[in-house]
């Protein structure tokens, strides 16, 4: 078993998540990558497991996501959601349209406004995300 293999045991483990084959080999991907599109992680990994359907890989990333193991970004060209490992810090991002390219964006422009939000309305704020999409300067 790989150092990668007992790293994501251990996080689906602490989530309630069991750990399968097809699960640890989603996220050894998206770790080698940016960000993918559902139907790019099916691709990287269909002669891998010949009883993968897309459904499959969707309802893994739904999973995982709502575990917060994954992140899905907004909708790209077409209405794919990007996915990538979630973050370890709080994060925004930018995202390139053409290459899919996440860039990180260190500061957090919205903290204030969170505890303005808080004060007018009542609600206690449990997070947020704010992504920026436009095109890289390798796409231009």
């Amino acid at each position: 078993m790989t150092d990668f293999e007992e790293c994501y045991k251990a996080v689906l483990k602490l989530r309630g998540i069991k750990s399968t084959k097809q699960r640890l080999a989603v996220l050894e991907v998206l770790c080698k990558s940016d960000a993918l599109t559902a139907e790019e992680i099916f691709l990287n990994l269909r002669d891998s497991f010949l009883n993968l359907s897309l459904s499959t890989v969707y309802r893994i990333l739904d999973t995982l996501s709502k575990n917060s193991v994954v992140t899905k970004s907004g909708l790209m060209e077409g209405g794919r959601a990007l996915y990538e490992i979630t973050p370890a810090a709080h994060r925004h991002n930018l995202i390139c349209e053409k290459c899919h390219k996440i860039t990180p964006l260190r500061d957090c422009p919205l903290a204030e406004y969170e505890n303005d939000i808080e004060k007018k309305t009542g609600y206690a704020i449990s997070g947020h995300k704010l992504e920026v999409y436009g095109i890289c300067p390798n796409c231009k």
